[in-house]
């Protein structure tokens, strides 16, 4: 049972390196309009509304559900949004050759998430309570990306 926990939390990491460089493509393609105003016009490019929804649902389910299934939920979970991701990057982002050192600040967030996650993991024990941690995690990325932008832009 752990080794499916365990490879769902590896998974997860795969998917926030991957969700973080969706949401820097997205800043970049549309960066005139990463303003304050953006949460007014665009609500969902600063929430993700299936970050929220699956978090919602296996928030939700871990109630009520035997724990013996929702390491499964989650693996499930983390794998359509890692397909989602991969195929919003190909489809409407289009894979090109990354500058790291432009995208350094916002992987080095994304690092100080794993971190924080797995800290948790080893202070609490408790698998399935950082399940749903690493899921209310994948909501602060595009709000984390959306305030560095904000910041960047306001220093140059």
């Amino acid at each position: 049972m752990e080794v499916i926990e365990y490879c769902g939390l590896i998974l997860w990491l795969v998917y926030l390196f991957l969700f973080v460089k969706r949401e820097i493509r997205r800043k970049n393609k549309y960066a005139n309009e990463y303003t304050k105003e953006l949460i007014i016009k665009k609500p969902f490019h600063v929430i993700r509304i299936d970050s929220l929804f699956f978090f919602i649902v296996y928030f939700i389910y871990s109630d009520f559900a035997d724990n013996r299934v929702l390491p499964y939920l989650y693996v499930i979970i983390v794998l359509t949004n890692i397909v989602y991701v991969i195929y919003d990057i190909t489809d409407n982002y289009k894979v090109k050759k990354s500058n790291w050192s432009d995208e350094l600040i916002y992987c080095s967030g994304a690092l100080i998430l794993a971190i924080f996650a797995f800290v948790y993991l080893l202070i609490t024990k408790d698998l399935l309570k950082t399940c749903t941690l690493t899921l209310a995690l994948n909501l602060v990325v595009p709000i984390y990306i959306w305030l560095l932008k904000i910041i960047t832009t306001k220093k140059s």
